[in-house]
């Protein structure tokens, strides 16, 4: 019996209105009733998971969340922290120097905020995704002991950005979308992340969430370390979960779970690692692999 389910939120558990369908919702309540734990496993920090970990009734000291894509591990009253891995100054000098030269943009996330080094759309796009105010902030003023649990490098190349823009209109209402955000977009090759990913490769954890941004997190640590703390918190073996994603960050957890699921809107990449692959998130994939693996029931559902 499964007695672990992470999910990956944006992508995976949200739909593409960036909301908790009715169907994934009833499902996961069934699944808690059964005694089974529900962590949602995130690149978000965890101010912007709170409000879906409320709607689904699992803010309290008993269950957790993997935020940051696994920088930051705690209980969803934030009252224990069960693990953190986090990057220092000086990691972020080294990253933040190789993305001036390479004319890209850079974000960094605490437990509760996100911090930007300039106004654009990606970074607008983040703050309103996490349900925070944007900071834009010097490099210089930062302290020493700042906490950092994930960086972002962001291509916000012409060509990226606008292929990109539909998705983010999704999340960013247009009033936000200032005609600024695109003035001083730069025209740069789209394959310039991978040639930085490969660079840093060595010294971080680097994966690619979406086309047009890395996210940078402590060599030590992904989604997978964070659930399996989790687990190992809770007496619970690797056998005995289930892991959904959609995206790379969602990889270690996919290859390394009782069960790795990925979405039927997932990259090719993880649908090829993965033990099944389920309907997308707009056809309520979370929910069918609920009733499928966990309840025991088949249920088909038509897409919204």
């Amino acid at each position: 019996m499964y007695k672990l389910l992470a999910l990956d939120m944006d992508g995976t558990l949200l739909n593409k209105e960036h909301k908790i369908s009715r169907e994934n919702f009833e499902a996961i309540q069934e699944a808690l009733h059964m005694g089974v734990k529900v962590v949602l496993a995130s690149g978000r920090i965890f101010g912007g998971m709170l409000s879906h970990l409320k709607q689904l009734n699992l803010v309290n000291d008993d269950n957790y969340s993997v935020s940051c894509a696994g920088g930051l591990v705690l209980n969803n009253t934030m009252s224990k922290i069960i693990q953190s891995n986090g990057l220092s100054i000086d990691d972020l000098k080294y990253v933040y120097g190789l993305t001036k030269e390479l004319n890209l943009s850079l974000n960094i996330y605490t437990r509760d905020s996100i911090l930007a080094f300039q106004d654009d759309i990606f970074s607008r796009f983040d703050a309103i995704a996490n349900n925070v105010p944007l900071k834009i902030v010097d490099i210089n003023s930062l302290r020493d002991d700042v906490e950092i649990y994930k960086m972002t490098i962001i291509n916000d190349s012409i060509d990226v950005i606008m292929e990109a823009r539909e998705f983010l209109e999704k999340l960013c209402p247009k009033d936000i979308i200032q005609d600024k955000c695109f003035k001083d977009i730069k025209r740069l090759e789209c394959d310039v992340l991978d040639k930085i990913s490969v660079k840093i490769s060595d010294k971080y954890t680097v994966v690619k969430p979406l086309q047009f941004a890395l996210e940078v997190i402590n060599k030590d640590c992904n989604k997978w370390t964070g659930i399996k703390k989790i687990a190992e918190e809770l007496g619970i073996q690797n056998e005995e979960i289930i892991c959904i994603g959609d995206s790379e960050n969602d990889e270690h957890m996919i290859k390394n779970a009782g069960l790795g699921v990925a979405m039927g809107n997932g990259f090719s990449k993880i649908k090829e690692i993965a033990d099944y692959v389920t309907y997308t998130n707009d056809q309520h994939g979370v929910a069918h692999v609920i009733n499928k693996f966990i309840l025991g029931k088949e249920i088909a559902y038509a897409e919204d």
